[in-house]
């Protein structure tokens, strides 16, 4: 197995054993737990229009979709591996 293989891999199940612990569609401190932020570091982010994506059900009931999170995050990221 190459290493890009291997890392691809390593990834898969990284992402696999996230989408265990967290359910598919979370509150704001779900949310905040799962990215290792404050929720003040959130609403910060939402007043800027750079927070994560989310799912209106009611004016006080929202939630952020796992997959759709991820792939904010993804888009978030800079660099590669050395």
């Amino acid at each position: 197995m190459s290493e890009s293989e291997l890392r691809a891999l390593e990834w898969r199940i990284e992402e696999l054993e996230t989408r265990l612990k967290f359910p598919r569609l979370m509150t704001a401190r779900q949310l905040c737990d799962f990215l290792g932020i404050s929720e003040a570091l959130l609403y910060e982010w939402k007043r800027k229009g750079d927070a994560p994506p989310v799912i209106h059900f009611s004016e006080r009931s929202v939630r952020y979709d796992l997959h759709s999170v991820m792939e904010w995050a993804k888009r978030k990221e800079v660099g590669g591996q050395a």
